[in-house]
């Protein structure tokens, strides 16, 4: 299992993945940055990272997971190898165990880079323009446990998008799906169904309601591994020939 999965980051290498996980953070710095010197910020430090983190949930979070998981599978789809790795040997569970594990591990990397990001651009945008410095004291326990609270409930919608990525060669189909699934949620937000729609899980972390938010990481993270492990039976029953 070891060895499957360093084989699959060695494959990471030269890959647009790195790419796709760096966009995020860096627009959060910029976009944090230029609200803060254009003097239209929350002007203290409690409200200026929710808001970084509300627009991670609701819109670059499940746009990431869309992105990182089409491209992890295209490593395989692109070449036309998936026929050569499954007849190594190795049993399929556990290459698609790893795929589902480092996509985990990836958007878990990503969400750490984004609240870097947030707090980076909330010291920058106040050394810039000292007069719009943001007041108090920054929440750094605060954001990285909400941003945990958030990876957790992503596991399913991640998931989600690596299954249709794997399954499917084509690289339009889960990106469409990732993209329309994004903009569904925004008017499933005030629905009944947005309490149980896998892109609105990260973004209900932050829901007044405690039972929302706990609904939302229950949901999410369990969900994410019952939706992993169905993923892995799947795909090893699958003919890929």
């Amino acid at each position: 299992m070891t060895g499957v999965m360093i084989a699959d980051l060695i494959k990471l290498r030269g890959s647009l993945v790195l790419l796709v996980m760096a966009v995020p953070p860096v627009m959060m710095a910029v976009l944090g940055v230029l609200v803060i010197i254009s003097g239209n910020g929350a002007g203290d430090w409690p409200r200026t990272t929710i808001s970084g983190t509300a627009i991670w949930a609701y819109f670059l979070l499940p746009m990431t997971a869309t992105g990182l998981t089409a491209l992890l599978a295209q490593l395989e789809h692109s070449t036309g190898v998936w026929s050569h790795i499954l007849a190594t040997g190795t049993p399929r569970w556990q290459i698609f165990l790893s795929k589902g594990l480092i996509a985990f591990a990836l958007m878990a990397a990503t969400s750490l880079l984004v609240g870097l990001a947030i707090f980076a651009s909330g010291h920058v945008g106040g050394w810039m323009v000292p007069a719009e410095a943001l007041e108090g004291v920054p929440p750094y326990g605060q954001v990285a446990s909400i941003l945990a609270k958030m990876w957790v409930a992503s596991l399913l919608v991640t998931a989600f998008q690596l299954a249709i990525a794997l399954r499917f060669a084509s690289f339009a189909l889960p990106v469409s799906v990732g993209i329309g699934g994004t903009f569904v949620a925004v008017a499933a937000t005030s629905s009944q169904w947005g309490l149980v729609f896998p892109w609105l899980m990260p973004v209900n972390v932050l829901a007044s309601e405690p039972e929302r938010a706990f609904l939302a990481i229950t949901i999410g993270g369990m969900g994410g591994l019952v939706a992993l492990a169905a993923m892995i039976l799947w795909l090893s029953r699958r003919d890929w020939d």
